[in-house]
Order: structure tokens, then sequence, then C-alpha cells
């Protein structure tokens, strides 16, 4: 067998990122005159990129597409603002590196498939010190595609040389999801972290896990059960 690969989503699923591009996109909503967001609202908001983000901010709709003089405008301040704020109020998730380490000192080959900017990912992997375990990072802007569609994730997998049938995609959100489907590899999802209103637990996942410190025993039994 292959060497087994493991692929992490970061907001939501390794960090909790939330009050701090929370902070920041209030801020570039307050300079803008416009309303700001409780956090748990920006929770449900955050998953499919800071494009996306920003729109659903803007104009409070989840599908929503602001105008594009506002949306530039708001766009350019929230990322200047979390630029500068990235891992200030932030945490990572109880027993990540405790995981990662573990993982790692059993030749699991780890990789981070975002759809956080690839330089914000690279910023906050970095103030994190999380950055070390990950053989590849691939943000939301490195590719021309990014989850939900599969590209990300089979690229990670032909870079490294691994296979689809070892590999397993972990995330918070039916994003995450999604994209492990669409990539025919398998997924497990976190209890935690920002699904907004999906309950993920209806949406088929291999695996639900309620503590990161689960996630060896997990993937230990997928990469059985696929044998």
């Amino acid at each position: 067998m292959s060497q087994l690969l493991a692929l992490f989503d970061l907001d939501g699923t390794l960090v909790d990122s939330a009050p701090d591009i929370s902070l920041a996109l209030n801020s570039a909503l307050t300079d803008s005159s416009l309303p700001v967001l409780g956090e748990h609202k920006v929770r449900s908001y955050i998953g499919e990129g800071s494009k996306r983000l920003v729109h659903r901010a803007i104009t409070r709709k989840y599908e929503g597409v602001a105008d594009k003089n506002l949306y530039d405008q708001v766009s350019k301040k929230f990322l200047d603002n979390y630029a500068n704020n990235i891992f200030i109020k932030s945490k990572i998730y109880p027993k990540v590196k405790e995981t990662l380490c573990e993982l790692r000192n059993h030749k699991i080959c780890l990789g981070c498939v975002t759809n956080k900017p690839y330089e914000f990912a690279i910023s906050l992997l970095k103030a994190t010190d999380l950055i070390k375990y990950f053989a590849i990072i691939i943000g939301g802007d490195s590719l021309p595609k990014k989850k939900p569609d599969p590209e990300p994730i089979i690229y990670a997998i032909k870079k490294l040389g691994t296979r689809k049938e070892n590999t397993t995609m972990i995330g918070d959100s039916i994003t995450d999801l999604t994209a492990a489907k669409n990539a025919g590899v398998q997924s497990i999802c976190v209890s935690y972290g920002y699904s907004g209103d999906v309950d993920l637990s209806t949406q088929n996942p291999d695996k639900i896990i309620n503590s990161m410190e689960e996630l060896p025993k997990a993937i230990t039994s997928l990469s059985i059960e696929s044998d």
C-alpha cells in the first residue's frame, strides 16, 4: 500500500480564526459606513474564500453579489486589516499540534488544502508554528479552482506521488466534504468549526470526530476498511 495522505482544511479545522477575521471584516465594514456583523454570522460565512466572505458580509446574503465599487473598497480594507492582525485573538484548536506530530511520526504524509488565500494561509501557519508539519500547502488562489472543486485535492495527490484511495480530507464544512466526494477520497468531518446551518452528519461523511485527538484512530480505521 502506498503512503497514507491526510489533507487538512485550515480555518475551523486546525485554527479557530474567526475572531481575527471578524475584527478585520467589521473594521472594513465600519470604514465603508456599513453595519457590522456578529462573530457567529461571520463564522457561517467562512469557508469559500475571502471573496465570497466579503460579498456575503456586504449583502447579508449567502449567495449575494455586492456592487463592484463597494466590494473593491471593503475587500481591500479587509485584506489589509487581516494581513496585519492574522493571529491576535485566534487560537489553535485543542490537540492539533500533538495530533499532527503523531500522524507524522506514523509516516502519514500531511497537506493543507484551504480556500484561504495562499499568502494568508502561509502567514497563519507560520504564526501558529503549524507550517512545519505540511509537505504541501494549497490556498484558494493557488490553482484555477478551489474547494468544493476536486482540483486542489487531486493536485496534492499527484504532487506528492500518493493515491486517492489512500487519501483522507479532514474539514469542518460542507465545502470540504463535497470536495472530498468530488475527488473520490475519504472524508472525515470535525463536529466543531464553521459548518453554518448544515448538519454534516446528514451528509454522509466517512467519519465524524469531536476532537482532533480522535483523528489517528479514525484514519487508521478508514485505511483498514479500504484495503
